[in-house]
């Protein structure tokens, strides 16, 4: 009895016990840490969409298609005084741009000059029925200007003992920027020379714009009313005429060669300029005649020259020098000459003997009758 007493008195304590060894969760708040800093990738910034525009136009050039007539020169400027940047043969193809004022010279791509382009006679170009070749758009120099009336020096000075900085073709256009005190030179804008600037004889420059010139020094500079500046140039003015420039043509590389016929080519006119004891010593142009009925063609050549000098003239063909076929002269018109059709010939033009340099400038026109 005193055993189960003692039990039912035991149990609650064991009870008790077990409870109270439990293990107890307390709510206790943890303390508050600082949020951690995490760097964040910024959003990106929202460009605003713009509107769609159209793409840049980029110029083009455009070029009207032609083909040779005849074997051509190709040269660095609109004439034949300029020099021959090489021979393009009859039958190809090129890409006019321009014409120059004259409408007698296209410019043409020419991938092996300097900058791309070249110049060749309009007259042996044939492009579309109707194709129309602009003008060449190159302004005009601002200010007075005068016109190269014939192949001229340009010089670092005013007179004859200063360098030669280069030449000018006949028919230029340049700017007059002043005068020495005689009006015997002018002075130009010339990229290539000191300041931008050179000096032209006065004689062959044809301009109005010579009294609005100021008066300047051989340094350029302006020469006040009335001050006797150190001027060089009160001697008359002497020409500076330059030597034609070399085209490096030959008998078996003429400058032209025609090959005339009864429904293609019947007539050409070429011009050029020859000089010696200095440039270019000859020229040679070569022609192909052709007969209807008869066994030898009918020729008419015409020869005109300028300048204090004159032209010898003859006929060659395959290398022999011909005799019996005739004469040539500068100032013949008009001249009938009979060669047999079929084979090729070679002119051959050189200046006549003479002191001094001897240029010549000339016009030959040859016309195969029927």
């Amino acid at each position: 009895m005193k055993r189960l007493v003692f039990l039912f008195v035991l149990l609650p304590l064991l009870v008790t016990a077990c409870v109270t060894l439990q293990p107890v969760v307390t709510s206790t708040p943890m303390p508050s840490l600082p949020p951690t800093q995490v760097p964040t990738t910024p959003a990106p910034t929202q460009t605003p969409a713009l509107a769609p525009t159209s793409p840049t136009a980029t110029p083009t050039l455009l070029t009207v298609a032609g083909t040779l007539t005849i074997k051509v020169n190709v040269r660095s400027g609109p004439g034949t005084t300029y020099a021959s940047l090489g021979l393009l043969d009859a039958g190809g193809k090129v890409q006019v741009t321009v014409q120059d004022g004259t409408g007698k010279w296209y410019r043409i791509l020419y991938p092996a000059a300097s900058d791309g382009t070249g110049w060749v006679a309009a007259q042996y170009v044939q492009v579309a029925a109707g194709a129309r070749v602009p003008l060449d758009a190159t302004p005009t120099p601002a200010g007075p200007t005068g016109r190269v009336m014939q192949q001229l020096n340009v010089r670092s000075g005013p007179g004859v003992s200063f360098d030669s900085l280069g030449m000018l073709g006949p028919n230029a256009t340049i700017s007059l920027t002043g005068k020495d005190a005689t009006a015997a030179w002018f002075q130009i804008d010339y990229p290539a020379g000191k300041g931008g600037h050179a000096w032209v004889t006065a004689q062959y420059i044809q301009t109005d714009a010579s009294g609005q010139l100021p008066v300047l020094d051989d340094y350029g500079t302006p020469v006040a009313s009335g001050t006797a500046g150190p001027v060089t140039s009160l001697q008359p003015p002497t020409p500076t005429v330059g030597p034609a420039f070399v085209d490096g043509d030959s008998a078996a590389n003429p400058s032209v060669n025609v090959t005339f016929s009864a429904t293609g080519t019947r007539q050409f006119t070429y011009s050029g300029q020859v000089s010696a004891p200095e440039g270019d010593p000859e020229d040679w142009v070569a022609f192909t005649p052709f007969a209807a009925n008869a066994a030898s063609a009918r020729l008419i050549f015409s020869l005109t020259c300028s300048g204090n000098d004159t032209l010898t003239v003859e006929m060659e063909q395959g290398g022999s020098l011909l005799s019996g076929w005739g004469n040539l002269a500068c100032g013949d018109s008009d001249k009938s000459i009979s060669l047999p059709a079929g084979p090729s010939y070679e002119l051959h033009l050189v200046p006549a003997p003479g002191a001094g340099l001897r240029l010549v400038n000339y016009v030959l026109t040859v016309q195969n009758e029927p």
